[in-house]
């Protein structure tokens, strides 16, 4: 198959999304299809990654554009409203005008589109895979109906949660071949949110890669080579910083255990970044912690295994927003494939990404007593430690495995190519 990877979310930037689309894409490719992945900020043709989403967003600047510009936006309202076969006339005008309900964003969205068909008519693709259900996800049904291709989006979380003008969004999701999830609670909750036909939402679980997540270097040269004394517990958070992650949950419990003088030698490290890290970095200095936190900022992948293998511990608490929720948590995953027991909350797919008492503890969110006896626990027991990261590791290998999930990424895809073009001749 060529399949047309379209996403908002890729390399350099980090993140969960972005690890599904590099490693979606990486793994399909190694099964022998073709996958072009259409971005907003990677250009490597080798890869065939293509950089032709716009980052344009002032509007006053448009009368700076060529009268093509101009074309192409009137020859896009003509053919959604005119042309577009299977669309009722009124879901046609939904479509046109939420292109100019953000003006402000007319610009990007327009010029997006217009390299994205330029880009379609010189590649015969056989399906468009969306990496998520947000505005990449609008550019991919237009495209759909354009090139006349089937379609099917991932959903995670906050994309499917967000409310677009005249629910244009779930419109679409309505009208698409199939919609992929990573867990059966966030199949439960998108059907919950958006009225959907339950037979086309696949789930697909996340993975870890693990040939490439092996890191050769023992425990005791790690904390050599990082200078950590080889006696302090460590607590791993890797993630970035936003307001509801639950640092301050994690920060309160160390404080309360430096506090009661449980004599602990705890170090709590941090690696991310993010539009919170100021905040965080105050708390850090109010509660008089800042001996005990090390923050080390955006890794690269490499070091990141190397701290994982290092820390006793991985924690990561977030909370539940109305608009914004915990869709999986892949990096309690990579934890686990370290062999880490890990504590999570009771939040979105956390509960499926860690299996309490097995791979690691839920607590309930903002339950900082909790968190603290829960570490408490994990450094008075080793056995405990080890019993919890080592079923975690067994866990990984059998069902969050990269190789095999795109397997099943490959299955979906086909069976939709299948089934939309024998209905088609039929």
């Amino acid at each position: 198959m060529k399949i047309a990877l379209i996403t908002n979310d890729f390399l350099p930037k980090k993140g969960g999304i972005t690890n599904v689309i590099v490693n979606v894409g990486s793994k399909l490719t190694e099964l022998g299809e073709k996958v072009f992945i259409f971005n907003r900020t990677c250009e490597n043709k080798e890869n065939l990654y293509i950089k032709v989403l716009s980052n344009a967003t002032s509007l006053r600047g448009i009368l700076t554009y060529h009268v093509k510009f101009f074309y192409f936006l009137f020859s896009l309202f003509f053919r959604i409203l005119f042309v577009f076969n299977g669309i009722k006339f009124r879901d046609k005008l939904k479509l046109t005008l939420f292109y100019c309900f953000y003006p402000k964003l007319i610009v990007s969205r327009i010029i997006s589109i217009k390299n994205l068909v330029f880009q379609f008519k010189t590649q015969k693709f056989n399906i468009i895979l969306s990496g998520a259900a947000d505005i990449s996800l609008l550019y991919s049904f237009i495209l759909s109906k354009w090139f006349d291709i089937p379609l099917v989006t991932i959903a995670h979380g906050d994309d499917f949660l967000r409310r677009y003008p005249y629910k244009i969004n779930e419109y679409i999701l309505q009208n698409i071949q199939r919609t992929i999830v990573t867990n059966k609670f966030m199949r439960r909750l998108f059907l919950k949110v958006h009225n959907i036909n339950p037979n086309k939402v696949n789930i697909i679980h996340l993975g870890v890669n693990l040939e490439d997540s092996i890191v050769k270097e023992s425990i005791i040269d790690l904390r050599e080579k990082f200078n950590i004394p080889p006696d302090d517990f460590i607590i791993l958070t890797v993630s970035r910083f936003y307001p509801r992650k639950g640092f301050d949950i994690i920060l309160k419990s160390i404080k309360l255990i430096i506090d009661e003088n449980l004599n602990i030698p705890i170090q709590y490290i941090i690696i991310g970044s993010g539009e919170d890290e100021n905040r965080i970095k105050k708390l850090i200095s109010d509660l008089n912690i800042k001996s005990y936190v090390k923050l080390l900022g955006s890794v690269d992948e490499k070091v990141k295994n190397q701290y994982y293998k290092l820390s006793d511990v991985f924690i990561l608490v977030p909370e539940v927003k109305k608009s914004s929720i915990e869709g999986f948590g892949i990096v309690y995953i990579e934890a686990n494939f370290f062999k880490k027991p890990v504590i999570g909350t009771r939040s979105g797919g956390v509960r499926i990404a860690i299996e309490d008492g097995k791979s690691g503890f839920l607590i309930e969110p903002k339950d900082i007593k909790s968190l603290k006896d829960k570490i408490v626990l994990l450094y008075h027991n080793k056995e405990l430690r080890n019993d919890l990261g080592q079923f975690g590791h067994e866990r990984v290998k059998e069902s969050f495995n990269w190789t095999k999930n795109t397997l099943i990424y490959q299955n979906v895809l086909k069976n939709v190519v299948r089934e939309y073009f024998s209905k088609e001749n039929n």
